[in-house]
């Protein structure tokens, strides 16, 4: 008994080590510039609602490559959701359950649309997913007459974007990740795709049951990325995979989250390596 709780104290202060570094070394550093306002409330603020969208994103993102997939449509998926259920709610007078609940359809349809794509055309994960966004990114200049989204100002819609209420997307995002990756069969074979998935196919796993499961559970995560998203960001007409590039602009706590995670698990990991970057932010 007493060894198990030394462990468990052990790993809790291992996944904590990193921010809390962080949070030291960046108050020593303010402070000895005569900035006073990193512990201010509107500093905790700001990074507890920068750090629940970067928690999101990136759990989206682990969950492809936890999967053994590329995927470089999230941010493309995410963005177009944003934009078609922020627009659609404006028009139906900017309730905000209706601008999550349809964020989370359309992350869900479009990221189907991609899965189907890459299970019929047998094309490299990659090379399918640039394509689809490509064809995302167009419809972002296609939609809307083409003004993109903007709903900063209207501050009943974005509540989901702002404390305490963020809380809601990002435990949603946690419970599902942890829920398909640890209590699921599908999710459980991740390790297996991810390893070599030509031995996995033929050992009996059904690759495209795993690839359309994975996305929904995907399009639901990219969705509740896209309402936070959405509700603190101008979003403009995307071209060129700009888009790839705003979604991997949060890869970095995917990474440091990995290893983090092995003294907890990855779901945690990717919390507080999003907290610490924040911090750093």
């Amino acid at each position: 008994m007493r060894t198990k709780i030394v462990n468990v104290l052990k790993k809790t202060g291992l996944t904590l080590a990193f921010p809390a570094l962080i949070f030291v070394v960046m108050l020593i550093i303010t402070a000895a510039n005569g900035i006073d306002y990193y512990v201010s409330a509107n500093m905790v603020r700001q990074v507890v609602t920068d750090a629940s969208l970067t928690t999101i994103i990136a759990l989206a993102i682990y969950l492809q490559f936890k999967n053994g997939r590329f995927d470089f449509s999230g941010g493309a998926t995410m963005i177009l959701s944003a934009i078609i259920a922020g627009n659609i709610t404006l028009q139906a007078g900017g309730n905000p359950i209706l601008f999550l609940v349809l964020c989370v359809v359309f992350g869900v349809v479009l990221s189907m649309i991609t899965a189907t794509a890459y299970i019929v055309s047998k094309v490299p994960v990659i090379i399918c997913t640039i394509a689809v966004t490509l064809i995302y990114e167009s419809l972002t200049y296609v939609l809307f007459d083409a003004e993109g989204l903007s709903v900063i100002s209207r501050t009943e819609m974005v509540m989901f974007a702002k404390v305490p209420f963020i809380f809601i997307p990002l435990l949603i995002a946690l419970g599902l990740f942890v829920f398909f990756t640890y209590f699921t069969a599908e999710g459980r074979r991740a390790k297996l795709l991810s390893g070599n998935q030509k031995v996995a196919v033929n050992i009996g796993i059904k690759e495209n049951k795993n690839v359309l499961i994975t996305y929904i559970v995907c399009g639901v995560i990219l969705g509740l990325g896209a309402l936070v998203y959405g509700s603190q960001q101008i979003i403009k007409p995307q071209s060129n995979l700009s888009t790839s590039s705003i979604l991997f602009s949060y890869i970095v706590p995917v990474f440091i989250g990995m290893f983090i995670g092995t003294a907890s698990i990855d779901a945690v990991g990717v919390v507080v390596a999003a907290l610490g970057m924040e911090f750093l932010n």
